[in-house]
């Protein structure tokens, strides 16, 4: 099972402009989304062309912090391309409507524990 997290740092600490970050997400991606709760939100995704279905977590931590989690049942034992890849365009996208947001940590580089 595929699973890759990061860790973004925003200057903003407005929940609700990080609640029309996740929105606009959502419309770029043409998914929906769905509010767990006012800090954390869901997505669904189907990556094509096999259809993989990818699920993206987005929690508002306070402090301008924001976890992104993608998960998939693709095999990590060659690396789930097609998750990475969805979690660099989730990382791209947010970068682009947060400028100045910084990643702190990413499972893919840092390793598999979170480190501060």
């Amino acid at each position: 099972m595929a699973r890759y997290e990061a860790l973004l740092h925003t200057s903003s600490q407005d929940l609700n402009h990080h609640r029309q970050v996740a929105e606009q997400l959502a419309q770029t991606l043409k998914v929906e989304l769905t509010w767990l709760d006012r800090r954390n939100a869901t997505l669904a995704l189907l990556l094509p062309p096999q259809g993989i279905s990818v699920q993206l977590l987005l929690e508002f931590r306070g402090h301008g912090d924001i976890t992104v989690l993608v998960s998939s049942r693709e095999g990590m034992g060659k690396g789930a391309p097609q998750s990475q890849a969805c979690f660099e365009r989730v990382l791209a996208l947010l970068s682009a409507q947060l400028p100045g947001a910084q990643q702190r940590y990413r499972s893919d580089r840092d390793g598999p524990i979170r480190q501060r």
